[in-house]
């Protein structure tokens, strides 16, 4: 694939720190800078290697690496036209999460719906021809978002076409879109959920109805967007799947004693967990036929605070009220059995499955904790104790726990390659602790209290926790966020004050900048790549900000909105910013291929916009006071 001369790539400028990461994503035309020509000989050891090694040596390198090389030699520049290392090292860059959710946007979209979003953005046939003939690449996630990503930021300005109206007269509304962006769920009358599904000319269709004899509590999409699973205050949860492209219809009715709490299919998509007040869990699995069947009921003595799969979805977990916590496994395809029983001296109020399913946290109401750990014979067993806190969460590495305590402290726990955990860090505050949240590589540990601070604190290579930085406020701590490459940290306070922090070269963290409302910032998150970050604040505003070559963060928008915000968030490609008013105004705010933020949208409705959903292939919901609901299609304004 030409990938520099078919501008799939994106566009990416060069940084002068070793490690930084880039400002954007890879670049086509290197933004028209001269390749300038260096004596081959430099370069004879790499340009000598066959060109499959050349290309798995690529990989390796990050963007700015690459896009440096092409600048100084033209075989490289030549060499890197049929490769597709670029797009690879801006993906590369994301959050793995972000990559995870990337893969299954486009494996669960067929190839017309691909080429349809990518003409939403461009007209040029031969690139669209060009990527969607790379479909059966391992690759493709990183060509097709690079590519779109970049096609989103050369326009101008957007279009935003209202595709349907709906009338919504509840009060009581929840709605979900399919991780496809193709379906969507929505109670917006009493007790009924309609599903709609997008028609190939981008108009929007009631597919199904699913009812219930009271209000329902959540709308649930499986992973693979084939299936729906609704939670009822009936005692009823409701699976619904494709019939044919026209309509869905019911698959299974999964009924309780008393009203449903939760209703969860598994990460696989092939299992429903529900649990209920009258304390059973219920696990219902996919057969072959297409039908749904039982597969174990979970028993307790007591209402189900909670139950949910592990992520490899064999194992779920409940909590109860009866001071117990059980973990069942699949046996085989048909059935499930009981493999662990945590008990606790007070109500079992929450249970988490480490990201490799391995070990369990199950939290009781007097503030005690219990790990257990699955042993080489597949039972479980005990492996710590930690008293008096009140949360608690592993790391994603599964090496580390955090619990919090009401003292306003927290606990850092290591698991020892005996298979104990032992105590490595306490951490305290002069408040209470309000959150305790580890970095994406599990190096670092961001608390925050109602004292005004969020202090970092760090593993050392000997395995030692120490303290990296301390981050000041004068009132509590609203919220504080890792970036997706663990390199940098965002607070936001009541104070009317966010404050970004950034880890230096050789590892101390230093304040970088401090972004300043008229009113307390409520929230703040940083973009999947870690390259910007949007501040929203009671007064009206949201801010973007952008990481600069130099390692500072510079202002790049102001977004004024009026009588608050409903919705802002970043678009799936981290480089657009879509916002919601309660006043019933959508701006569109995105980056332009100078690097420079523009207002490219905006579109009013009538009455109060009471919620805002964005889909993953940027389709807006927005539920309106005027008891109506519209989905708008964004796309570019030719």
């Amino acid at each position: 694939m030409d990938c520099i001369n078919n501008h799939s790539c994106i566009d990416d400028r060069l940084s002068s720190k070793p490690d930084q990461s880039q400002t954007g994503p890879p670049s086509s035309t290197y933004a028209g800078r001269e390749v300038i020509e260096r004596d081959k000989n430099e370069f004879s050891l790499l340009l000598d290697l066959p060109e499959d090694i050349q290309s798995k040596i690529f990989t390796y390198f990050r963007a700015r690496d690459i896009a440096r090389l092409t600048q100084v030699n033209s075989s490289i520049n030549n060499r890197l036209k049929n490769d597709d290392a670029m797009p690879r090292a801006w993906y590369r860059r994301l959050a793995s999460s972000h990559q995870t959710l990337l893969k299954t946007i486009v494996a669960t979209k067929d190839k017309d719906e691909l080429r349809k979003w990518l003409q939403r953005f461009t007209k040029d046939e031969a690139l669209i021809k060009s990527i969607m003939n790379r479909q059966a690449s391992i690759h493709f996630p990183a060509l097709f978002f690079s590519t779109l990503t970049k096609r989103m930021y050369q326009c101008k300005a957007f279009k935003l076409e209202t595709k349907a109206t709906i009338p919504c007269e509840s009060s009581k509304h929840y709605a979900a879109f399919s991780a496809d962006g193709r379906h969507l769920v929505i109670s917006c009358v009493p007790k009924t959920c309609t599903i709609y599904g997008q028609e190939s000319d981008g108009s929007w269709v009631a597919k199904g109805t699913i009812s219930h004899n009271n209000y329902v509590r959540s709308v649930t999409f499986s992973a693979n967007s084939h299936y729906v699973v609704t939670a009822g205050m009936d005692g009823e949860a409701k699976i619904y799947g494709k019939k044919d492209n026209r309509s869905w219809e019911e698959k299974a009715t999964i009924s309780h004693n008393r009203w449903v709490r939760s209703a969860t299919f598994s990460p696989d998509s092939r299992h429903v967990l529900t649990c209920s007040n009258d304390g059973k869990a219920k696990i219902y699995g996919l057969m072959d036929d297409g039908s749904w069947e039982v597969k174990a009921i979970i028993s307790h003595n007591d209402g189900i605070y909670l139950a949910t799969f592990s992520v490899d979805s064999h194992h779920v977990v409940t909590a109860s009220g009866d001071g117990k916590s059980k973990i069942y496994g699949r046996k085989d395809e048909r059935s499930w059995q009981e493999e662990a029983t945590i008990s606790h001296d007070d109500w079992a109020k929450s249970a988490t499955f480490s990201s490799d399913g391995r070990y369990v946290v199950s939290v009781c109401g007097n503030g005690t904790a219990k790990i257990y750990g699955k042993k080489d014979d597949g039972s479980w067993e005990e492996k710590a104790i930690i008293s008096h806190f009140v949360s608690a969460t592993f790391s994603s590495d599964n090496r580390h726990v955090v619990t919090t305590r009401r003292n306003g402290s927290a606990k850092i726990h290591r698991l020892d390659a005996d298979g104990s955990w032992k105590e490595k860090a306490i951490i305290s505050h002069n408040g209470e602790v309000n959150s305790a949240t580890f970095s994406p590589d599990s190096r670092y540990l961001m608390t925050t209290s109602d004292d005004g601070k969020a202090i970092i604190y760090g593993q050392d290579k000997d395995g030692s926790w120490k303290e990296k930085a301390t981050i000041s406020h004068y009132l509590s701590v609203c919220t504080a966020k890792f970036s997706a490459d663990s390199r940098h940290v965002v607070t936001a306070n009541l104070d009317g004050i966010a404050k970004i922090y950034g880890k230096k070269d050789d590892g101390p963290w230093e304040e970088k900048a401090s972004i300043s409302h008229k009113k307390s910032v409520y929230f703040a998150t940083f973009s999947p790549d870690s390259r910007h970050l949007i501040t929203c604040s009671h007064d009206d505003t949201v801010k973007i900000h952008g990481l600069e070559i130099d390692g500072s963060w510079r202002e790049k928008a102001i977004i004024s909105l009026r009588r608050g915000i409903t919705l802002a968030t970043f678009t799936v490609d981290g480089r657009h910013v879509v916002t919601v008013s309660y006043a019933g105004t959508v701006k569109i705010f995105g980056q332009n291929s100078d690097g420079s933020w523009k207002e490219k949208a905006t579109i009013s409705h009538l009455g109060v916009i009471r919620s805002a959903t964005l889909s993953t292939d940027d389709h807006l919901l927005t539920i309106h006071n005027a008891e109506t609901a519209s989905i708008t299609e964004l796309s570019l304004n030719e």
